[in-house]
């Protein structure tokens, strides 16, 4: 794998779809925290500038009113305070702050340069901590990203040829990653992807049981539901009697097991509580069953459903039913035990969100079977090609109606925003405004 980025290798179409992708991040690109992304950059902030660890969020507090302005600042959102342990904790996973550690710790020396103190008081009051400071996370996010991205391009050319950039393409601007990659980045999902990536990889093309539980063990602490994965692993080792395999697998992967419940004990009061039921703020993230019940929605419903926000999502699941791969169960397993926890969970919607952004983890898996599509079946690129470009049509429409239409939960809302009023005539305006350069040239 160390290989990958030496783009020698790499051919004119492969490069231009590296380039195109690139290029939209940057264009969309917000180099800032928002949403979900408060409760990862105060687990950062505490580690990284308070030096705590654990974390005691005390002094992250304040991004509870800076993230739902007008609300009390101790009301319960981000930051919490724990009766039983007597901190301020936060739910949200602390694998991210950890990885962006390193480039956190420099921007904070860079934040010492007057020169890079780009409009402060703007950034302190609207997103609670210098910009260079948050660059430390979003940049980290992005390499994640983009290595994921590049690194799928060489190895499903291996299985694919020509095929393979151009389903990483599709698949980009087919599935809410292109929001997660660009608009929103400072979410978990980047990381996610470019973890998972590498967990596919290992698993297709560099077997090794110690990598992969370590891998999975690195996306277990960004993503709590990943560890589910182990089971279909240590599954598929013993029933290739690979006794030995399945020892080293799990030896690599529990001792992030125990220390994510060494954590939990001492954030929130046990080693089987993950924070949600202690921080979560008006919608407490619990499972309303042991079966997805939920199923119907996560597919169908308007609000998040995959089928209407990404569809291509759900052909790439069915492409990759013929990866002839021995692994193809494996894979597929991933597949339904994701979609099993989050059918299964109150929050199957994914809150605030474009589209349902809990099956971004799966992107690696959708790239493989629209790879495979294309192969088996040239007559439907054209049909992906459609497909991708709904999800696109969607991020514009979506993009450019935030923040006025505070709530796109559903496409019936987003659709009579810009239907009523002569909206659909602002759309090249509105959509200016979204671009990076344009909304830093008005911060000047």
């Amino acid at each position: 794998m160390g290989d990958y980025l030496n783009f020698k290798q790499y051919s004119k179409q492969e490069l231009a779809v590296i380039s195109s992708i690139v290029l939209f991040i940057f264009l969309f690109f917000s180099p800032v925290v928002s949403g979900d992304g408060f409760g990862y950059y105060a687990l950062l902030e505490s580690i990284g500038k308070d030096h705590t660890f654990p974390p005691n969020l005390e002094n992250q507090i304040r991004f509870n009113a800076i993230a739902s302005p007008g609300e009390p600042e101790a009301t319960p959102n981000f930051v919490r305070f724990n009766e039983v342990t007597k901190k301020y904790v936060t739910h949200y996973a602390p694998g991210s702050a950890l990885f962006s550690l390193p480039l956190y710790i420099v921007s904070l020396g860079l934040a010492e340069v007057p020169l890079l103190r780009i409009a402060d008081d703007f950034f302190v009051n609207e997103r609670g901590a210098p910009l260079v400071n948050q660059l430390g996370f979003t940049l980290t996010a992005l390499l994640f990203v983009l290595g994921g991205l590049v690194l799928l391009v060489k190895f499903v050319r291996e299985y694919f040829g020509k095929n393979a950039s151009l389903a990483v393409l599709l698949a980009f601007f087919g599935t809410p990653l292109l929001w997660y990659a660009s608009a929103d980045i400072a979410y978990s999902h980047a990381f996610e992807v470019g973890l998972m990536t590498w967990f596919i990889y290992t698993i297709l093309k560099s077997p090794s049981a110690k990598k992969e539980g370590i891998i999975l063990g690195l996306l277990t602490i960004t993503r709590y539901t990943a560890g589910i994965f182990a089971l279909p692993m240590v599954l598929f080792y013993l029933f290739k009697k690979q006794y030995k395999n399945a020892a080293i697998f799990l030896g690599s992967f529990i001792p992030f097991v125990i220390l994510m419940m060494l954590y939990f004990t001492v954030q929130f009061g046990s080693p089987f509580l993950a924070g949600f039921n202690t921080t979560a703020a008006n919608n407490p993230a619990v499972f309303d069953s042991f079966l997805p019940v939920h199923i119907v929605e996560v597919l169908f419903d308007l609000s998040h459903g995959v089928l209407w926000w990404a569809p291509l999502v759900l052909v790439g699941i069915a492409g990759l039913w013929f990866f002839s791969n021995e692994k193809k169960w494996l894979l597929l397993s991933f597949v339904g035990l994701n979609f099993w926890v989050y059918s299964a969970w109150t929050a199957w919607h994914s809150g605030w969100s474009f589209g349902n952004r809990f099956v971004i983890i799966l992107f690696p898996l959708i790239v493989l079977g629209i790879a495979q599509l294309l192969k088996q079946k040239p007559k439907l690129k054209v049909p992906l090609i459609v497909l991708s470009a709904y999800t696109l049509l969607l991020f514009v429409l979506f993009i450019a109606s935030t923040p006025q239409l505070a709530d796109p939960f559903n496409l019936q809302s987003l659709i009579a925003f810009w239907l009523a009023d002569g909206r659909l005539l602002e759309l090249p305006a509105r959509l200016i405004g979204k671009i990076s350069i344009v909304r830093a040239i008005s911060l000047v």
